[in-house]
């Protein structure tokens, strides 16, 4: 996977989903969706959404530990 090194330490990652997944994504900012979220962003949405499989994965991360 590459990404582009933005400030703070950000990388900035393009990436090609199925438009089912990005009508979930949408649902979820427009507070369509039938459980409370945290965060109010995409990146958070798929930071959490990694973590999550990382966790059926059974991928132990470093900020887990």
């Amino acid at each position: 996977m590459v990404g582009t090194p933005k400030d703070y330490g950000i990388i900035q990652l393009n990436v090609t989903i199925y438009p089912e997944h990005a009508k979930i994504i949408e649902k979820i900012l427009k507070k369509e969706y039938f459980k409370p979220i945290a965060h109010r962003s995409t990146s958070e949405i798929i930071r959490r959404a990694l973590e999550h499989y990382a966790d059926f994965l059974g991928v132990k991360l470093d900020n887990k530990s």
